[in-house]
């Protein structure tokens, strides 16, 4: 078990025993602890298997009738496969809940196309009311969680099977400062930070970390756009979050790049790292690219 997942069982069981509305239905089976949350929260805890599109009809169903339902399972299925029911039992209808994903873009790449979903947050973007969050570290899901989990609305945490070693200050809907610079903007989404560290901590550029990519903070965008340069980089496809940061920036000349999975299928049966290279996603490339960027 990774460490992000670890947390969310481990916030899940904080949240089940304060509020007796949370109602957890988990889209995945054969996880040992299953066995003795369910036995801790009986009724409350339920592991449904893999029928992703009926736990969200199912989870919607509890929304109407007051409780705060937690899906939690695979990003492939529960938002790809389960889409329609996304966008209708909860986007339609304005009901609260919580979906939690694992396994986001390509981190089930040894199983091929079929279990990648680099389109998620794009899609997921096109849901009205949808909220978008995307933790870089497991303290961050905590967090973000404990402060949304109950707020009304439809959302989506994606967690990551990486993390950031980068600790901020983070809250809904607010992106962080993490370095300011002159040449160019970089803005970083969620274990995408890591990444840009890495790369241009010691470049003369800002870097900014968001966490929520739905609702997007474009002032603090606008505040600390520099040079008329930005750098997207999200763990998904390429320019999923551009329409959020092109309407932020309305009527700004801007010359942009991008970094993250180009928009192609994933064919390539590897591991995140083996395949790194190949997408640009190494300390070198993004560098590389800066470089030209800021030309």
């Amino acid at each position: 078990m990774n460490e992000m997942t670890a947390m969310f069982y481990t916030t899940i069981e904080n949240v089940l025993e304060k509020d007796e509305r949370a109602v957890v239905i988990l889209g995945v089976s054969g996880v040992g602890i299953c066995v003795d949350l369910s036995h801790k929260f009986p009724g409350r805890f339920i592991d449904a298997g893999i029928m992703e599109q009926s736990i969200i009809g199912i989870a919607s169903g509890m929304s109407a009738a007051g409780l705060i339902p937690i899906v939690y399972g695979q990003s492939t299925f529960m938002i790809e496969r389960a889409y329609e029911q996304l966008k209708v039992d909860f986007g339609y209808q304005k009901l609260g809940g919580n979906i939690v994903v694992y396994g986001g873009s390509t981190e089930f790449g040894t199983l091929g196309a079929t279990h990648c979903c680099p389109a998620a947050l794009s899609v997921l973007s096109m849901i009205p009311g949808m909220e978008i969050v995307v933790p870089g570290r497991p303290d961050e899901f905590s967090s973000l969680f404990s402060e949304t989990y109950d707020n009304g609305n439809p959302t989506v945490y994606r967690t990551s099977l990486f993390c950031n070693s980068y600790q901020q200050p983070i809250a809904f809907g607010k992106a962080n400062v993490v370095k300011k610079g002159s040449k160019a903007t970089v803005l970083a989404v969620g274990p995408m930070l890591e990444l840009a560290m890495r790369a241009l901590q010691n470049e003369d550029v800002t870097i900014l970390y968001y966490t929520t990519v739905s609702p997007f903070d474009a002032d603090t965008l606008q505040e600390n756009f520099v040079n008329d340069r930005l750098l997207l980089m999200e763990p998904a496809y390429q320019g999923g979050i551009l329409p959020q940061a092109a309407k932020a920036l309305h009527g700004e000349k801007v010359k942009m790049d991008f970094v993250g999975y180009p928009h192609e299928f994933i064919t390539n049966h590897g591991y995140v790292v083996e395949n790194a290279p190949m997408y640009g996603m190494t300390a070198e490339a993004v560098r590389a690219k800066y470089k030209e960027l800021i030309r």
